[in-house]
């Protein structure tokens, strides 16, 4: 649970020893292989979950077609957050694109934790305000981006990215085509 702690100051959340043990005791260790769905689309998100080890994505089928909406990797956020907090079930499928190990508070645990510990409140604004700026980030980066400079900032971002994920997953989270992506990697390299 090192981790987690560590996490949770990197996030600027001031955790004593007492509402550490609270939160930790609550806490689950869970690991996944690369290419296990960790989370199917219909059913509920029961977990905020942190990443310590590995990437996943997020995706959807549409006209037959995977769409992926995000990539998560170490030290991220990975839920349907929808889903988690509206109790529905998930838009999305979560996989995980290589092994994985996962922190996991059940909802109703994270529940306890706001009604039992001083720093649970913050905890939870801290987390939906880091994944509501990462979705702001995306969404002005599709509206205000060309999709060369959308692949540009993806490989600065994730330099790693793209030996760990195949293309075409890059490409659906870029909203472009497999051939649109490859023609864009010719002309910059």
């Amino acid at each position: 649970m090192e981790f987690m702690k560590q996490f949770l100051r990197s996030k600027n959340i001031p955790i004593s020893d007492e509402n550490w043990d609270i939160f930790a005791s609550r806490n689950i260790r869970k690991e996944y292989k690369k290419k296990e769905i960790i989370l199917k689309e219909g059913d509920i998100d029961h977990y905020l979950t942190v990443v310590e080890e590995g990437a996943a994505r997020l995706f959807f089928i549409n006209q037959n077609k995977e769409i992926t909406t995000r990539f998560v990797f170490k030290h991220q956020y990975l839920t349907s957050y929808d889903s988690f907090l509206q109790r529905s079930p998930s838009k999305c499928n979560v996989e995980a694109l290589t092994d994985m190990v996962l922190w996991q508070i059940h909802y109703d645990d994270l529940q306890e934790v706001y009604r039992t510990s001083p720093v649970g409140n913050l905890l939870g604004r801290l987390t939906v305000e880091s994944i509501y700026v990462e979705k702001l980030k995306k969404e002005f980066s599709y509206l205000s981006e060309s999709a060369e400079e959308r692949y540009l900032k993806l490989m600065k971002e994730h330099p790693d990215l793209f030996q760990m994920i195949p293309l075409k997953h890059i490409a659906t989270y870029m909203g472009i085509t497999p051939q649109a992506l490859s023609r864009i990697r010719r002309r910059i390299s």
